[in-house]
């Protein structure tokens, strides 16, 4: 009897240790879930921004072709980057918009290139804007029409390098002082470049709204207008601040660290801000990556 009785005694703690886990156990258990979590996350993170990639490069592949198709259609005259002119544009409606020849909105609208192209995008903005910047276009669907047409003008996904390619009126384009002093220093006629597969027309851009600097400054993607790393002077700060716009003239590397830009023959292609440093990339003239426009 002695010897049954303890066998009863035993056999309950036997079932209570098979039926649950131990702390250990929990623990293990937590930290697999918890290490499998973090893998599936970043697998869904790789694959968003592979095909945010994939995306632009798409859409960056749509604008080089749009932009040459304007140059063939013009007697081989390339698109202006930032310059005021009676050309005829077409808005988002495929109609027919002219300035009304004041200054405001309406004469800032045309001095910038997204609406001189949309036409050869078949009038389809998300080749302007991309998957990082197309919830900011349906936003601005909702406003009222005049105020769509210009803040579209202002935030594409990719900015132009108007500075060497176009003209940019705000660095000396289309200027007869300008010109006499350094020669026709950007690209205006297809005919003219010599390193098509090297000089970058359009690349992934971003700005800031509110004043650079202040507190309330945000950085956002996309921006019309992208600078080369030198002029006259250079231009790009010496350590590139992801944070600050202006450290690499509004380039945005934001694929990896990489920004996608468009060459003259269309070739797409991803590049690193030190990549981009070199200035063969932005002018056609220049003869060194550190090559600065000085009088000839």
């Amino acid at each position: 009897m002695p010897s049954e009785q303890a066998i009863d005694i035993q056999q309950p703690v036997i079932a209570r240790r098979t039926a649950g886990f131990t702390l250990v156990e929990l623990l293990v258990v937590i930290g697999l879930v918890a290490v499998l979590s973090a893998l599936v996350m970043h697998a869904m993170s790789a694959l968003r921004e592979s095909s945010q990639r994939v995306s632009e490069m798409s859409a960056a592949r749509t604008l080089g072709q749009a932009w040459n198709s304007y140059a063939i259609d013009n007697s081989g005259r390339v698109l202006p980057g930032y310059h005021y002119d009676q050309f005829e544009v077409t808005d988002a409606f495929g109609n027919d918009w002219m300035p009304s020849g004041e200054e405001g909105e309406e004469l800032i609208l045309v001095k910038r290139w997204p609406w001189r192209l949309a036409g050869y995008l078949g009038s389809n903005l998300k080749a302007l804007y991309t998957d990082v910047t197309d919830m900011r276009l349906d936003q601005l669907s909702g406003e009222e029409r005049n105020s769509l047409l210009y803040q579209v003008s202002v935030a594409p996904s990719f900015g132009m390098n108007s500075v060497y390619v176009g003209g940019d009126e705000n660095y000396g384009g289309f200027s007869d002082i300008m010109l006499e002093t350094f020669g026709q220093f950007y690209v205006d006629r297809l005919s003219k470049v010599r390193h098509a597969d090297d000089l970058i027309v359009f690349t992934t851009a971003r700005g800031t709204n509110g004043v650079p600097g202040s507190p309330d400054a945000e950085t956002v993607e996309g921006y019309f207008r992208v600078l080369p790393p030198a002029y006259a002077q250079p231009l790009w700060d010496g350590e590139f601040d992801d944070a600050d716009p202006g450290s690499a003239g509004n380039v945005s590397p934001r694929h990896g660290g990489d920004a996608i830009t468009v060459t003259v023959d269309g070739r797409v292609a991803t590049e690193s801000i030190e990549e981009l440093r070199d200035m063969r990339k932005w002018c056609d003239k220049a003869g060194s990556s550190d090559w600065l426009l000085t009088p000839r």
